[in-house]
């Protein structure tokens, strides 16, 4: 005769269970960073919506989840605590790979993520010949405008994209995107070619090619900042050689991503 399971086997499965549910929520809600309803979310994840409340009320006490108001939802800042507390660790995992980049094409090299409305430089390395680019940390970086930036906006999708960037541009140069269906269309370009451009939008003389990089520790993009003359040069070249970068780096994070699962 079956034994029925014990008290202590259904917490157990119950308590996986939760968990799952509550993976895939706040797996959706980092898909929107626009923020979500409780109904959006039961839509996503496929469950009532009194169970996503449920679950969406005990991460909200433990600020995994937010609440922005008129009912939208976003990611915490518990939950964004942690996340930016694995990019010392992206920085020493690329290291080695952007300055073997930066070496073998003597340009400068930067890392960075998405900071609101604004690309975050988080690395960098300075090419050594006399003229070239040292980007200053704390520069005023729009995501719209700049190679890296387009890079990690190509990655969202175009209501995301309106929601993160908004409808005011700011003119840097003459170059710069002025409209959101400019920036779309820009857009478009890297999800297809895997390759963002920035052709003096957002310093005048400075020419930057950038790829994203989508990984468990979350998005970046590695750029190449050059003067213009020397880029229009050897553009196939460096577009050559960052995707060969980013190649490398995707298999070296999968590595370590191996390990530690």
């Amino acid at each position: 005769m079956a034994q029925l399971p014990s008290s202590r086997e259904d917490e157990k499965t119950g308590g996986i269970q939760v968990i799952a549910r509550a993976a895939k929520i706040l797996n959706a809600l980092g898909e929107h960073p626009g923020g979500m309803s409780l109904g959006e979310i039961a839509q996503a994840v496929d469950l009532p919506r009194s169970t996503v409340q449920r679950i969406v009320a005990a991460l909200d006490s433990a600020q995994l989840v937010r609440s922005t108001g008129a009912g939208g939802l976003r990611l915490g800042p518990a939950l964004l605590k942690l996340i930016s507390s694995v990019h010392t660790d992206v920085v020493d995992l690329a290291k080695p790979l952007l300055e073997k980049l930066c070496a073998d094409i003597n340009e400068t090299v930067s890392l960075a993520r998405a900071s609101g409305t604004q690309l975050a430089i988080v690395h960098y390395v300075v090419a050594t010949r006399e003229l070239r680019v040292v980007p200053r940390i704390g520069l005023n970086l729009p995501l719209y405008s700049t190679s890296g930036g387009r890079a990690l906006l190509a990655l969202e999708s175009d209501e995301d994209v309106r929601v993160m960037v908004g409808e005011a541009y700011r003119e840097l140069t003459e170059m710069t995107v002025k409209t959101l269906p400019q920036l779309l269309e820009r857009i478009a370009e890297v999800r297809e070619t895997g390759i963002s451009y920035d052709r003096g939008e957002t310093l005048e003389g400075i020419s930057t090619m950038a790829v994203a990089l989508d990984t468990l520790f979350g998005r970046f993009s590695v750029s190449l900042l050059v003067p213009t003359a020397r880029f229009l040069k050897h553009e196939a070249r460096y577009r050559e050689e960052i995707l060969k970068c980013k190649d490398a780096l995707v298999r070296e994070i999968g590595k370590i991503a191996a390990v530690e699962g």
